[in-house]
């Protein structure tokens, strides 16, 4: 299963034109911020968005945005969890 995960992220990375090719910009980090974020990335990849990170303040913040609303997802789902075994109880 992981095997395929990665032929397939290798080939929609090669597909957008940006495998390995050193030279990320903000539409490709944008678009591949969520797979960053799930470590679906491979090692280079994941390299050329932390250094695309570290000078482009605006990826940064859509990065910051991307973490909030998976962090508020979560917990609204974790707080919704716990009710519902309390209210089972």
């Amino acid at each position: 299963m992981a095997r395929e995960m990665h032929n397939h992220t290798r080939a929609t990375l090669s597909s957008l034109g940006i495998l390995g090719t050193g030279d990320m910009n903000c539409k490709d980090t944008i678009h591949l911020i969520c797979w960053y974020l799930e470590g679906r990335l491979s090692t280079s990849v994941e390299g050329e968005i932390k250094r695309h990170l570290e000078t482009c303040s605006d990826c940064h913040l859509v990065l910051d945005a991307a973490i909030n609303t998976l962090e508020r997802y979560f917990s609204s789902e974790r707080t919704a969890g716990a009710e519902a075994g309390t209210r089972a109880a």
